[in-house]
């Protein structure tokens, strides 16, 4: 009879569950929208809010959900970014993994960028861990100009 140490099956268990799930595909946006929202335009009645991903190795494959105030946004995969313009007000942007959870809160401000930084880290005995963090403008845009803008499911 086969003996498995707690870390084979635990490694086992990982394996099975990223051949039975897919890959992060996600819906890309138009060429025409990416570069527009490049531009970083504000608005002057709404919060301007992009919440970027940065391509990363092995957890790349998995595609992490977004919610905020609880309503589904979408998923994000490596390289991918998000553009929201929401009404001024709070809000609460959120994802959750396997292995853990984040939450970032915004007091979404007319005329305002804001940036959160979401990252996806894998490890083979602690699961899957995700952070999510509010970055500088200099910091967002840079980033932003590196990935692909994908649509959203997120109805205002």
């Amino acid at each position: 009879m086969l003996s498995f140490s707690r870390r084979g099956l635990l490694l086992l268990f990982t394996i099975c569950s990223l051949l039975l799930t897919d890959c992060a595909s996600t819906s890309k946006s138009s060429t025409e929208n990416d570069a527009a929202a490049k531009t970083f335009a504000t608005s002057e009645t709404k919060g301007i809010v992009y919440l970027y991903r940065p391509g990363a190795g092995f957890s790349s494959a998995i595609q992490t959900p977004i919610k905020i105030n609880g309503a589904d946004a979408g998923g994000t995969g490596p390289g991918t970014y998000f553009k929201w313009e929401l009404e001024p007000g709070k809000y609460t942007v959120s994802c959750a993994s396997t292995g853990s959870s984040a939450v970032v809160e915004l007091d979404v401000q007319p005329g305002k960028l804001y940036f959160v930084k979401q990252d996806y880290k894998f490890d083979v005995i602690l699961g899957s861990k995700v952070t999510m963090q509010q970055t500088s403008e200099a910091t967002g845009k840079k980033a932003v100009k590196k990935n692909k803008l994908i649509i959203s499911t997120y109805i205002k």
